[in-house]
């Protein structure tokens, strides 16, 4: 699939009032509104429920910062999705994950991750695979990021697997000069 046309110019008056209110709102915290949000733009009101949830989920949710970079690289990581990892791997070093980390997860090596990734990641990989999430591995993750942070593991998964979904679907490329990741 080509990678979807987008002019902001050509839009409706109604729906260039959102994607400047989305531009605006993500330019705020210093985060682009590039890539895959240019094709969803494509339908303007639901790139404003995804962004929503997107922007609650990376600047209002009860995970650490760390930890919600690794599910996103790991993420990325199982479904192959180079935008996704390229996007956020500097994201993850300023929020403190090590490069001894990511490397790992890149080369699909998570055995022996430290804490708190180590609890995290058993709930992240049955989020993958489309599984219950084991009791005992509820049970640790609920006890170190709480009820919310355990939520968020499991929706920051899906939500994830959806964008590279996106990424993938709507040929959203990482940008040229980059190497491909896995």
């Amino acid at each position: 699939m080509a990678t979807l046309p987008f002019d902001p110019d050509k839009l409706a008056p109604a729906d260039r009032a959102i994607y400047d209110r989305l531009k605006a709102h993500r330019a705020a915290v210093g985060a682009p509104f590039t890539g895959p949000y240019l094709a969803l733009m494509n339908h303007p009101q639901l790139a404003e429920k995804i962004e929503a949830l997107g922007y609650f989920l990376k600047f209002d949710g009860a995970l650490p910062r760390a930890v919600y970079q690794v599910v996103v690289l790991t993420v990325a990581r199982t479904c192959r999705a180079a935008f996704e990892w390229i996007d956020h791997v500097d994201h993850a070093r300023e929020a403190g994950v090590p490069d001894e980390v990511i490397e790992a997860i890149r080369a699909g090596r998570t055995a022996d991750l430290a804490e708190p990734f180590a609890t995290a990641l058993p709930v992240i990989e049955a989020a993958l695979a489309w599984t219950d999430v084991p009791e005992p591995a509820q049970e640790r993750a609920i006890a170190r990021f709480g009820m919310k942070g355990f939520v968020e593991l499991v929706v920051l998964s899906g939500f994830y697997q959806m964008f590279s979904g996106i990424n993938e679907g709507f040929a959203v490329n990482p940008p040229s000069g980059t190497e491909p990741p896995f």
